[in-house]
């Protein structure tokens, strides 16, 4: 079955397949750094759910929460800025969204009980989205990709 990160360019499908199942969560946490310093999203709060993932495998409903919230907050940031004419702020609004929802991915092994390469497909396409293209994501897919 199709999934969107089937469309990217670059050859991210091929490399998510590729990228060795025990590296998978590896791939992920390295993603979601990657994300959250090229992008600006990372706040103390998203940075303590981060935290929380990585030391402990999982994060509680509350952090799910709290994560959708600011990613809600950036998608509602990015309508008013298109309303007034700012392109740049509405892009970058719209890269903070993205990359709060390539956290929420990359955590969904856990907190849905998704597939680990699942997660890394959708967590790939959120990533490219808040990067603005994929050169960023083939970069950390290619470091597990053999």
């Amino acid at each position: 079955m199709p999934n969107r990160v089937d469309r990217l360019p670059g050859g991210v499908a091929r490399l998510v397949s590729e990228v060795p199942d025990e590296d998978v969560v590896r791939c992920l946490q390295l993603l979601v750094a990657t994300v959250m310093d090229v992008t600006g999203a990372s706040t103390p709060e998203v940075r303590e759910v981060i935290r929380r993932w990585r030391q402990h495998g999982s994060v509680d409903q509350a952090g799910v929460g709290s994560l959708r919230a600011v990613s809600a907050h950036h998608d509602f940031d990015g309508f008013a800025h298109q309303r007034r004419g700012d392109v740049d702020a509405q892009r970058d609004s719209f890269r903070r969204a993205r990359a709060i929802d390539c956290v929420l991915a990359a955590m969904s092994i856990t907190t849905a009980a998704e597939a680990p390469r699942t997660a890394l497909r959708e967590a790939a396409y959120e990533a490219s989205a808040a990067l603005g293209g994929t050169a960023g994501v083939v970069g950390v897919l290619a470091d597990f990709v053999v």
